[in-house]
Order: structure tokens, then sequence, then C-alpha cells
């Protein structure tokens, strides 16, 4: 669709609230500063003005140890956390849904036998089996790695959403292969992937909201860089690609906007007539 449809489109319901779903990393957060552009800050003030309702949409939990500090930043209404398996508003949990304690033991043992980097935050401290992969990932992002780590066997004891491996593409197809009852969506720069059920996604937990707040998905905008963000992106009223999205996305998606880091959201929502 090209950008003057689709402002033509959400200029006629300008006045009406809308769903505007952001995912996290490399879409609000710029990863080079590991911070939010100015701008986009500025426009998500906008929209709360403006009555629109803002959510996070991210891989991440948003509420462990390292991801709060960026949810307290945005402040949203709602947020998607771990690629759809838990929805909250403010507080309250509207929606949860959890691994199967058997396949995270073999994910893990699998992990263990093929020399690959799996594993989990919980609360500070990171378990992960060859946990080297998550140091050296973090040295390259922030020169330096305090994360403390704790016995990835350890995680035979939790209620979790969702696993993550840091490595390789050929790692993460070798997971695909041996898992084909998992997806492993990439992350941004192919440096890893999250590993949840294939029947979940970040559009699962937008569902829950839609029904919360009963809104359709007309009323949804999404803005995303990675494919985890697919099929929000393909569901959504109006999907917008970052400009440093991957190909499959920015093919997907109703129109690309600019790159994180030369004011993408500011600029999409400007396109949308919502700024």
């Amino acid at each position: 669709m090209e950008v003057l449809q689709v402002s033509l489109q959400y200029a006629m319901g300008i006045n009406m609230k809308k769903l505007v779903c952001f995912d996290m990393d490399m879409t609000l957060l710029d990863h080079a500063t590991y911070s939010i552009p100015e701008s986009a800050m500025k426009a998500l003030d906008h929209l709360r003005a403006e009555g629109h309702i803002i959510v996070l949409a991210s891989g991440r939990d948003m509420e462990n140890e390292f991801s709060r500090p960026l949810a307290e930043l945005v402040h949203p209404d709602a947020i998607v956390h771990a690629n759809g398996l838990k929805v909250t508003i403010g507080n309250e949990k509207i929606y949860e849904h959890f691994m199967e304690k058997s396949i995270v033991k073999e994910l893990l043992e699998f992990a263990e036998e093929h020399h690959i980097c799996i594993g989990y935050n919980l609360g500070d401290i990171g378990y992960f089996v060859n946990k080297e992969r998550v140091i050296e990932r973090e040295v390259q992002v922030f020169g330096s790695c305090d994360r403390k780590f704790g016995d990835p066997g350890k995680l035979l004891d939790a209620s979790l959403h969702a696993l993550a491996v840091f490595g390789t593409l050929e790692q993460v197809q070798k997971l695909e292969k041996a898992f084909p009852l998992l997806k492993f969506p990439m992350f941004s720069g192919n440096v890893g992937a999250d590993i949840v059920d294939k029947n979940t996604s970040k559009a699962v937990g937008i569902e829950a909201l839609l029904t919360h707040y009963q809104l359709g998905w007309d009323d949804v905008i999404a803005f995303g860089d990675s494919m985890n963000d697919m099929e929000m992106i393909h569901a959504a009223g109006c999907g917008i690609a970052m400009g440093n999205a991957i190909e499959p996305l920015k093919k997907a998606a109703d129109f690309v906007t600019k790159a994180v880091n030369e004011d993408g959201i500011w600029y999409g929502l400007q396109k949308l007539g919502l700024l």
C-alpha cells in the first residue's frame, strides 16, 4: 500500500482511539546508543495526549531487571511480553502461557550436546548453557558484561514463557529442524533468536488486548523490525516496518518508515496523520 493511501485511510479516523503497538529493540530502542530517540519519546507523548493506547510488544519480558527501566521510560498503557506469552495492563495480568517443562529440558540438553547458547533471564540473573556467547554479545554492545549468571539447570524448576538462543543462523536452523513444534524468530542483526511455541506470537497477545479494549484489528497500528513482528504487522490495520527492518518484514508491511536512528517512529506516525 502506498504511503499516501495509508495516510488518507488513517486520517479519516484520526479522532478515533487507536491501539499503537511498538516493538522495543531496534524499533523504539536504538542499539547503537542503547537509547530511545528524543523524537520517538515526543511522538509517544503526543499519542498519549490524543487518547491513543500505547502498547509495547516485545520479545523481552519487560518485567525483568534488565528491561524494566525501559518499560518505565516508555510508560505504555499495556505490554505484550515475550512474543505474546504474557500480557499486562498496569499491574494486571490478562493473559499468560508457559512452555512445557519437558521441552525446556530437551532444549537445554540439545544446547549442551551441540555447543549452542540457550537460556533465559530470571530476575537479574542469566541462566544459560554456554554463557560465553552472551558475554561476548554484551561486550560487543556495552563494552563489558556485568551480568550475573547462575546454573541453567534451575530453569527446569521455573515457569518459563520462552527461552532465547544466542548464536549463528546455522545454529538456529539446526534447532528449527530438531524442534518442529517450536519457532525461532531471529533477533535484529541475526545474533540469535527467541524460542517460543509455534502457535504463539505478538499478534496473539494483541488479540487479548483488543478483547479487553473492545477494539478490532482495523484499530491497530504496529511498528516492528524483525521476524517476531511478522504476525502483528500482517494482522494490523496498518503495519509499518522500520527502515532498518529485515527485508521479509518490509515486504509484508503496508509501508516502510525511516530507520530507528533517523526518527523513523516520528516519520511513520506523521505520514499517518497522527502527528
